[in-house]
C-alpha cells in the first residue's frame, strides 16, 4: 500500500477549510444583500411614506404641538405622524415614518404659494393712488375707490402707456391679517416674551456653530451683540436686548435674531429672520436668499426720528417677507418700510404704515399708503419710479399664510 504524506494530508484539510470559509463568505454576503435590499426597499417607503404624510398635513386642522396621524400605506404597517411647530415667524411640519424599528424624519419650512396674490392692495383711504416718473404696476390690483391717476414730481410726469398693467377691483379699509399662529408668534417675539428653552452659547470671534433643527435650541444672548467672523446655521437664536449688527464676515443660515435695533452691514450674503421692535437696516450691496424674513413689530414709540423703520439699501436684494406693523397712529410724511433705488425685494411686502419704493417689488405688496420723499418735500399716496411685478415671482415661491389660508408648499427642507 502506498503512503501518503503528511504534508499532503495538510494541503487537503487547508484547502478544505479556504473552501469552506468562500462558501461561508458567499451565503453571508448573499444574505446580506438581500437584507440591505430589504431595508433599502422600505427605506425608500418610509421617505415616500414621509412625503405623503406631510402633503396631506396641508388639508388637516391641528395646532403647535399637535401630533397628527396619518395611515398613508394600508397595505404595510407603516405609520405617520406629522407635528407643527414654529421656528421664528416660519412654520415647521415634521413628518415621522416608522415601520418596526426603522424611523425616517423629513421636516422643512412650510407656507402658502402667493401666485394668486394681487401685486398690491392699497387699504381704502379715501384718497387716490398717484403714479408718476418710471413706476410700472404689472398685474392685478385691489386699490381705493378712488382708483390711480397720473401724477409729476420735478417734471418727471408717468411715461407708462397704462396705469395698470393688469385687472382693478376695489380694496376695503382693512389690510389683509396674518394667520392667526403667525400673528402669536410674532407678538411673542416683539413684546419680548418668547420663553426659548436652549443652551446658552458663549460668542467669540470665529464661532462655527450648527445646530439640527431635530436637536434643543442654543442661544447667544447680549446687550449689543455683534456677529463678526462667525459662521452660524440652524437652530440658534442671537438675542439682544439693544442691537444686534451682522458683520460681512458673517455667514448666517436659518438662525433668527430678535432685538430692538438690528443692522446689517454692506455685502452681507445669508438667509435668516431678523425680527425688531424699532428699526431694520439693511445695507448696500446684500443678498438675504430664501426664505429670509425682515420683520418690525412696534408698539411703543421710541423715538420722533422721521427715518423710514425699515431700509433695504441700494443694489441690495431681499428673497422672502419684509413686513412692518404698528399699532400706532402713522406719521403720514414718513416712510415706515424703505426700498432703495435698485434694490429688489423678491416675495412679499406688508406694511401697515407708509411704503417708499424706488427699487422693485417682484411677488406681492400690501400697504396703508405710499409716500415718496424728494427734496425734502413728502408726496402722499404717490409712487414714484418704483416698479411691483407680480409676473416676476417664481412659481416654487410660498410666503407667510393669511387668516383662513392654510400652508400647501414647502419652502424648505431642513437638517
Amino acid at each position: 500500500m502506498r503512503k501518503i504524506k503528511a504534508g499532503a494530508l495538510q494541503f487537503v484539510l487547508f484547502v478544505g477549510a479556504i473552501v469552506a470559509v468562500l462558501l461561508m463568505a458567499f451565503v453571508l454576503i448573499s444574505y446580506t444583500q438581500v437584507l440591505f435590499k430589504k431595508k433599502a426597499d422600505v427605506t425608500v417607503e418610509l421617505v415616500q411614506a414621509a412625503q405623503e404624510g406631510l402633503d396631506a398635513s396641508f388639508t388637516a386642522e391641528f395646532t403647535e404641538g399637535e401630533s397628527v396621524e396619518h395611515n398613508i400605506s394600508k397595505s404595510t404597517d407603516i405609520t405617520v405622524s406629522v407635528t407643527k411647530s414654529y421656528w421664528g415667524l416660519l412654520e415647521i411640519r415634521n413628518a415621522a415614518a416608522k415601520k418596526g424599528a426603522l424611523e425616517f424624519n423629513k421636516l422643512g419650512f412650510v407656507g402658502k404659494t402667493i401666485l394668486e396674490r394681487p401685486v398690491l392692495y392699497l387699504k381704502e383711504n379715501q384718497r387716490p393712488m398717484v403714479i408718476a416718473g418710471d413706476a410700472r404696476i404689472r398685474g392685478d390690483v385691489q386699490l381705493p375707490k378712488r382708483g390711480i391717476k397720473r401724477g409729476n414730481i420735478r417734471g418727471q410726469g408717468y411715461s407708462g402707456s397704462q396705469l395698470v398693467y393688469g385687472k382693478q377691483t376695489r380694496s376695503t379699509e382693512s389690510l389683509p391679517l396674518l394667520d392667526n399662529a403667525i400673528q402669536k408668534q410674532l407678538d411673542l417675539y416683539a413684546q419680548n416674551r418668547l420663553e426659548a428653552q436652549g443652551k446658552s452659547i458663549r460668542l467669540k470671534r470665529g464661532l462655527i456653530l450648527a445646530q439640527s433643527f431635530e436637536d434643543p435650541i442654543k442661544i447667544i444672548n447680549g446687550s449689543e451683540v455683534n456677529l463678526e467672523d462667525v459662521k452660524l446655521s440652524g437652530h440658534i437664536l442671537v438675542r439682544a436686548s439693544h442691537k444686534i449688527v451682522v458683520s460681512t464676515t458673517s455667514q448666517l443660515h436659518d438662525v433668527v435674531l430678535m432685538a430692538p435695533k438690528i443692522e446689517i452691514k454692506d455685502n452681507v450674503t445669508g438667509n435668516f429672520q431678523a425680527i425688531a421692535s424699532q428699526e431694520i437696516r439693511v445695507g448696500k450691496g446684500c443678498l438675504l436668499e430664501y426664505p429670509s424674513v425682515l420683520v418690525i413689530s412696534e408698539t411703543v414709540a421710541a423715538n420722533e426720528s422721521r427715518n423710514p423703520n425699515l431700509i433695504i439699501a441700494r443694489r441690495s436684494e431681499v428673497r422672502g417677507s419684509v413686513i412692518y406693523q404698528s399699532n400706532l397712529e402713522p406719521i403720514r410724511t414718513k416712510a415706515n418700510i424703505y426700498i432703495g433705488e435698485d434694490a429688489v425685494v423678491l416675495g412679499e411686502v406688508m406694511c401697515s404704515g407708509n411704503l417708499e419704493v424706488k427699487g422693485k417689488i417682484h411677488g406681492s405688496a400690501s400697504t396703508d399708503a405710499f409716500v415718496a420723499m424728494e427734496n425734502g418735500n413728502a408726496y402722499q399716496n404717490y409712487l414714484f419710479n418704483g416698479r411691483l411685478d407680480g409676473t416676476a415671482l417664481p412659481l416654487a415661491y410660498a410666503g407667510f399664510s393669511y387668516s383662513g389660508e392654510k400652508p400647501n408648499q414647502i419652502m424648505k427642507w431642513l437638517y
